[in-house]
């Protein structure tokens, strides 16, 4: 054999075990390559895994379970409020009395609404309208003599009073003069920027039938003797009526308030305060899908297409705010009742069936009797702190 033919078979076993390292460092490469992709899928999967357990630890659960954390007497299940509140000094509250006076000037606004829920209206054709009255009239508008959509009263009667700007240019004021049984052919023009597109800028003619004018009764004895009888037989009467019970509303007001800011945490429940977590997150949502419902039915679809749309928050944020909201009521809650104890307070049966009839017996059997009787715990407490404060 020739050294030529030699040096060529060397040569080519040269070439196929340095093929052969190259496959083995491309197979090892490979199975590094492969090994860490599965690495990497594990590691993608346990984030994603672990995110969606924290996202449901961190997440309140709603309850509808109201009752969950109270005794059937409204107390606290298991709490001392002493450990987790300061004492609050509920005996020596000063209320000023500007904070709690019904002023001549709000008596009168009450009296003139209870007036106004009485009025009558008066076809009489004698009468006149005039600036500042109350009428009752049919219409139908018309532009270009075409009538346009929402412009016809359909003979069911608008209420409309001269001079309160509610329709269009001079609507109102072109009835001024007219009488009930009178037809009136009002002229006007739709402003430029009218919501109703293919109004703006537009004439358009109203065939006014004017029904009559409403006539708001005098304040007499007689007409609380006849409309008012369930809170008065005559005006003295209905003017104390009105001062005891919005003197009173206004006391029960403040020092709700009162407690409100000046109850202190020196300790948090965490367990209470996951309760009330889960049930104003249920109440929160209720009312979000109660609102929906009512505005499907209303217009054919949703007002919300989420319920952070409906919160305006963000999950984190939306927690954010539970807890909050949670701790402040946590605080109240354990200060309620804190004062209830200390004062000997106590509620009777007969109480409770009030509550229950104030409330109403549906609402009564969804929030359970401990949370009833939690309410009237508050009540109880308002009503006493209201007959022994001092009010100067």
């Amino acid at each position: 054999m020739s050294e030529n033919t030699m040096s060529k078979s060397k040569a080519k076993r040269k070439a196929r075990l340095e093929e052969s390292k190259k496959a083995k460092r491309e197979a090892k490469r490979g199975t590094f390559i492969a090994n860490f992709v599965i690495i990497l899928i594990v590691a993608i999967f346990a984030v994603a895994v672990g995110a969606l357990i924290y996202t449901k630890v961190t997440t309140t659960t709603a309850s509808s379970d109201y009752g969950a954390f109270l005794n059937e007497d409204g107390t606290l299940r298991d709490v001392n409020p002493t450990d987790y509140v300061e004492a609050l000094d509920y005996k020596n509250i000063v209320v000023p009395a500007a904070e709690v006076e019904y002023t001549e000037e709000e008596m009168q606004a009450a009296i003139d609404s209870a007036l106004s829920s009485h009025k009558e209206l008066n076809s009489d054709a004698a009468l006149t309208v005039a600036d500042g009255d109350t009428v009752n009239i049919d219409y139908v508008g018309t532009v270009d003599g075409v009538e346009f959509e929402g412009g016809n009263t359909g003979g069911s009667g608008a209420d409309l009073t001269i001079g309160s700007g509610s329709y269009v240019d001079t609507f109102e004021q072109q009835l001024i003069g007219s009488h009930p049984g009178d037809q009136v052919l009002v002229t006007v023009t739709f402003p430029e920027d009218y919501s109703s597109e293919d109004l703006q800028g537009k004439e358009a003619e109203f065939d006014v039938t004017v029904n009559g004018i409403y006539e708001t009764p005098e304040f007499s004895d007689e007409f609380v003797a006849t409309n008012l009888s369930d809170k008065a037989a005559t005006m003295e009467e209905y003017r104390n009526y009105l001062k005891e019970t919005n003197e009173a509303t206004k006391l029960d007001t403040y020092l709700s308030t009162y407690i409100s800011d000046n109850a202190t945490s020196k300790a948090a429940n965490e367990g209470h305060i996951k309760y009330l977590k889960g049930i104003g997150k249920y109440d929160q949502e209720t009312y979000y899908n109660s609102y929906n419902e009512t505005y499907v039915m209303m217009t054919g679809s949703p007002a919300f297409n989420s319920f952070s749309e409906f919160t305006g928050m963000s999950n984190s944020e939306f927690e954010a705010y539970l807890q909050e909201e949670a701790e402040k009521r946590s605080t109240l809650d354990m200060t309620y009742q804190y004062i209830f104890t200390d004062a000997g307070l106590s509620i009777s049966e007969e109480d409770y069936q009030a509550k229950v009839e104030s409330i109403g017996s549906e609402s009564a059997q969804t929030y359970g009797k401990g949370y009833v009787m939690q309410m009237l715990m508050q009540d109880k407490v308002l009503a006493y702190l209201a007959e022994n404060v001092t009010v100067e």
